[in-house]
């Protein structure tokens, strides 16, 4: 095929949220980006450390996805989840927060307070670290590797595609978006605009979307059913996971640190409530 008849043809569309990009991130086996998941939510919200292990592991995201040459994908990608959370949690808590007593300031009637500021600002953090980790994740995994290695240690398909489902999904829900949009807006259905415009043009886009997920799952169901997927006979697999000693020793770490802050955590609960009651 000739360079002209190339440039005409249309974009290539990915069917995973993956980004095919070569780097260590890339790869780190699943189950160690997935333990450094676990990791990351113990500490942020169980943790007993304070904003120095916050911060160090916001640090660590920063030079991972860097690193892993996915800056823009990852960055935009929290704008989007995290600035309508702001928008909202920082007036709320700032106005509403039942523990506010330090005034900041006091304007038309309305005070801002210093404790709910920081409430709202340490919260934010948190969800920060722990969906850029979620994010690091999605977009350096690609989804065959994380269902070949669950089926490699578990032998159980079923399980293999419920972890991997989710990844293969979500990139196909946002090109039905696209494509339902696309499809209304070239039946005159005005879907820009104000807010109240944009709320009311949900209605036609949910429907058809929901639906077509149902439809997808049941195809998807059909064709595993026909390449033998809950057959109990040994299968060989086209595609390797690569994973070393190295890996499996950090992920044991990151695995009993996790397990001695959650059960530090429960057992002080536990003696609060018993000191509470006696």
């Amino acid at each position: 095929m000739s360079e002209a008849n190339k440039k005409m043809l249309p974009p290539k569309t990915s069917t995973t949220l993956f980004i095919d990009k070569d780097s260590w991130v890339r790869r780190l086996h699943p189950f160690t980006k997935l333990s450094y998941i676990l990791f990351t939510g113990v500490i942020v919200y169980a943790g007993l450390l304070g904003w120095e292990a916050i911060s160090v592991l916001l640090f660590v995201n920063t030079i991972a996805v860097t690193s892993g040459r996915i800056v823009k994908e990852v960055y935009l990608a929290l704008g989007k989840i995290m600035l309508p959370l702001i928008l909202f949690m920082v007036p709320i808590h700032g106005f509403l927060y039942p523990d506010n007593t330090s005034i900041l300031s006091n304007a038309y009637g309305l005070t801002l307070y210093q404790e709910g500021l920081f409430f709202a600002f340490a919260t934010i953090l948190k969800l920060t670290v722990v969906l850029m980790t979620s994010l690091l994740f999605v977009f350096s995994t690609h989804p065959a590797d994380l269902i070949t290695a669950v089926s490699h240690s578990s032998k159980s398909p079923s399980l293999a595609y419920l972890l991997g489902s989710p990844l293969l999904l979500l990139a196909g829900m946002s090109e039905r978006t696209k494509t339902i949009q696309e499809a209304q807006r070239a039946r005159g259905l005005h879907a820009r605009g104000n807010i109240f415009r944009r709320f009311n043009s949900l209605a036609p886009l949910i429907l058809p979307l929901v639906v077509g997920a149902i439809i997808e799952i049941e195809q998807r169901s059909i064709a595993l059913e026909i390449r033998g997927f809950k057959s109990t006979s040994s299968k060989t697999f086209l595609r390797t996971v690569p994973d070393s000693i190295v890996q499996r020793f950090v992920r044991r770490i990151m695995l009993a640190v996790a397990s001695i802050i959650i059960i530090s955590r429960c057992s002080g609960e536990i003696w609060y409530s018993f000191k509470l009651i006696s």
